[in-house]
């Protein structure tokens, strides 16, 4: 798990997807209010989980990375974790979430 801190509390699940769709451009699908099946690491994301985005490329089965938001004293905590099973959690991590996090912290809007 890679963590980023926002130095601002309440940063919204809109905010960090804008910065995401920005910044990775439309290659990629941002899916804000969507979670990783941990039950299922291939499985299709799953809806009403209102802090997390889901990031990837096509169906977002296989090529994927998750956004978890949590508050802590005046900051805003972004938790980026890969998906998957296997091999392709070590490709997530070395590529999706790679890129997730550079584009998290170079967003001025996150600042």
């Amino acid at each position: 798990m890679s963590v980023i801190t926002v130095p601002r509390s309440n940063v919204t699940s809109s905010e960090v997807a804008d910065a995401l769709r920005q910044g990775l451009g439309g290659h990629y699908r941002v899916l804000p209010g969507s979670g990783v099946n941990c039950w299922n690491p291939v499985g299709g994301p799953l809806p009403n989980h209102p802090d997390t985005i889901v990031v990837g490329t096509g169906s977002t089965r296989l090529a994927r990375a998750q956004v978890r938001i949590s508050q802590d004293a005046g900051e805003t905590i972004l938790h980026v974790t890969p998906g998957g099973i296997g091999l392709f959690t070590l490709a997530n991590r070395l590529w999706i979430v790679h890129k997730v996090r550079q584009v998290l912290r170079a967003s001025p809007t996150l600042r």
